[in-house]
Protein backbone atom coordinates (compact mmCIF):
# COMPACT_ATOMS: atom_id res chain seq x y z
CA UNK A 1 0.00 0.00 0.00
CA UNK A 2 1.11 3.66 -0.54
CA UNK A 3 -0.82 6.89 0.26
CA UNK A 4 -0.12 10.73 1.07
CA UNK A 5 -1.51 13.44 2.63
CA UNK A 6 -1.59 16.76 1.57
CA UNK A 7 -2.31 19.85 3.97
CA UNK A 8 -3.38 23.25 3.07
CA UNK A 9 -2.70 26.12 5.19
CA UNK A 10 -6.67 26.98 4.55
CA UNK A 11 -10.22 25.25 3.80
CA UNK A 12 -9.92 25.05 -0.28
CA UNK A 13 -12.21 24.37 -3.11
CA UNK A 14 -10.42 22.27 -5.09
CA UNK A 15 -7.89 19.70 -3.83
CA UNK A 16 -4.56 19.93 -6.39
CA UNK A 17 -1.49 17.92 -6.13
CA UNK A 18 1.45 17.19 -8.02
CA UNK A 19 1.34 14.13 -9.74
CA UNK A 20 3.80 12.64 -12.50
CA UNK A 21 2.97 11.15 -16.46
CA UNK A 22 4.91 9.26 -18.86
CA UNK A 23 4.36 7.67 -21.80
CA UNK A 24 3.14 4.49 -21.44
CA UNK A 25 5.60 2.12 -20.20
CA UNK A 26 8.30 4.40 -20.54
CA UNK A 27 11.30 4.68 -17.98
CA UNK A 28 10.47 6.93 -15.26
CA UNK A 29 13.37 9.16 -16.07
CA UNK A 30 11.01 10.07 -18.98
CA UNK A 31 8.47 11.64 -16.66
CA UNK A 32 6.89 15.03 -16.29
CA UNK A 33 5.94 16.45 -12.60
CA UNK A 34 2.53 17.97 -13.46
CA UNK A 35 -0.27 19.75 -11.36
CA UNK A 36 -3.33 17.49 -11.16
CA UNK A 37 -6.79 18.34 -9.88
CA UNK A 38 -8.26 15.09 -8.22
CA UNK A 39 -11.86 15.21 -10.14
CA UNK A 40 -14.59 12.47 -8.84
CA UNK A 41 -17.21 14.13 -11.66
CA UNK A 42 -14.78 13.06 -14.34
CA UNK A 43 -14.87 9.65 -15.64
CA UNK A 44 -11.61 9.97 -17.59
CA UNK A 45 -8.31 11.91 -16.84
CA UNK A 46 -7.68 14.58 -19.05
CA UNK A 47 -4.50 16.02 -19.79
CA UNK A 48 -3.89 19.62 -21.99
CA UNK A 49 -2.49 19.71 -25.60
CA UNK A 50 0.70 20.91 -24.23
CA UNK A 51 1.41 17.75 -21.73
CA UNK A 52 0.60 15.57 -24.78
CA UNK A 53 3.25 17.27 -27.16
CA UNK A 54 6.20 17.40 -24.07
CA UNK A 55 5.56 13.68 -23.71
CA UNK A 56 5.51 13.39 -27.69
CA UNK A 57 2.59 11.36 -27.06
CA UNK A 58 1.00 9.46 -30.05
CA UNK A 59 -3.03 9.40 -30.66
CA UNK A 60 -4.38 5.54 -29.87
CA UNK A 61 -7.74 6.21 -30.61
CA UNK A 62 -10.65 9.48 -31.39
CA UNK A 63 -13.13 10.14 -28.89
CA UNK A 64 -16.18 12.38 -27.85
CA UNK A 65 -15.50 13.86 -25.01
CA UNK A 66 -18.30 16.18 -22.69
CA UNK A 67 -17.63 19.73 -20.66
CA UNK A 68 -20.43 22.22 -18.98
CA UNK A 69 -19.39 24.24 -22.85
CA UNK A 70 -20.64 20.69 -24.56
CA UNK A 71 -19.09 17.71 -27.08
CA UNK A 72 -15.91 18.23 -28.54
CA UNK A 73 -13.72 15.72 -30.82
CA UNK A 74 -10.00 14.46 -28.68
CA UNK A 75 -7.87 12.46 -29.57
CA UNK A 76 -6.73 9.59 -26.82
CA UNK A 77 -3.65 9.21 -25.34
CA UNK A 78 -2.08 5.84 -23.61
CA UNK A 79 0.13 7.01 -20.64
CA UNK A 80 1.05 6.06 -17.00
CA UNK A 81 0.77 7.96 -14.23
CA UNK A 82 3.06 8.34 -11.03
CA UNK A 83 1.13 9.77 -7.57
CA UNK A 84 2.78 11.83 -5.20
CA UNK A 85 3.01 8.59 -2.60
CA UNK A 86 5.34 7.32 -5.91
CA UNK A 87 2.77 4.73 -6.70
CA UNK A 88 2.37 4.40 -10.72
CA UNK A 89 -1.05 3.56 -12.74
CA UNK A 90 -0.07 1.84 -15.57
CA UNK A 91 -1.95 2.20 -19.13
CA UNK A 92 -4.58 5.47 -18.58
CA UNK A 93 -6.39 6.13 -21.76
CA UNK A 94 -6.42 10.05 -21.66
CA UNK A 95 -8.03 12.70 -23.55
CA UNK A 96 -6.83 16.21 -23.76
CA UNK A 97 -9.14 19.31 -22.45
CA UNK A 98 -8.40 23.38 -22.71
CA UNK A 99 -7.39 23.33 -18.41
CA UNK A 100 -7.10 26.15 -16.96
CA UNK A 101 -6.24 25.84 -13.39
CA UNK A 102 -3.81 22.67 -13.80
CA UNK A 103 -2.31 20.36 -16.68
CA UNK A 104 -4.31 17.37 -15.55
CA UNK A 105 -7.79 15.83 -14.50
CA UNK A 106 -6.77 13.51 -12.27
CA UNK A 107 -10.53 11.52 -12.73
CA UNK A 108 -12.23 8.24 -11.54
CA UNK A 109 -10.06 5.70 -13.32
CA UNK A 110 -7.19 6.64 -11.14
CA UNK A 111 -9.65 7.31 -8.22
CA UNK A 112 -11.19 3.83 -8.55
CA UNK A 113 -7.99 2.52 -7.65
CA UNK A 114 -7.95 3.92 -4.14
CA UNK A 115 -9.21 5.61 -1.07
CA UNK A 116 -9.78 9.28 -0.69
CA UNK A 117 -10.51 11.09 2.84
CA UNK A 118 -11.32 15.06 3.13
CA UNK A 119 -11.67 17.36 6.18
CA UNK A 120 -12.06 20.66 6.57
CA UNK A 121 -11.71 21.50 9.96
CA UNK A 122 -9.43 23.43 11.10
CA UNK A 123 -8.29 23.35 7.25
CA UNK A 124 -8.61 20.98 4.51
CA UNK A 125 -6.71 18.06 4.55
CA UNK A 126 -6.93 15.53 1.76
CA UNK A 127 -5.32 11.65 1.89
CA UNK A 128 -5.08 9.19 -0.82
CA UNK A 129 -3.98 5.65 -0.56
CA UNK A 130 -3.75 2.83 -3.30
CA UNK A 131 -4.96 0.03 -3.60
CA UNK A 132 -8.33 0.42 -1.96
CA UNK A 133 -8.11 -1.42 1.58
CA UNK A 134 -11.75 -0.64 2.35
CA UNK A 135 -14.16 1.61 4.31
CA UNK A 136 -12.04 4.68 5.99
CA UNK A 137 -14.01 4.62 9.14
CA UNK A 138 -15.26 7.63 10.90
CA UNK A 139 -16.49 8.31 14.71
CA UNK A 140 -20.01 8.68 15.22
Amino acid sequence: MSAFVAQFANVVNEIRTKISVLPYRADESSAIELTGLWDTGAQFSVITPRVAELLKLEAVDLKKAYTANGWYETPVYRLDAILPCGMRVAGLRVSTGDLMVCDMLIGMDIIKHGDMQLTNSPNTSFAFRIPSQGNVPFDA
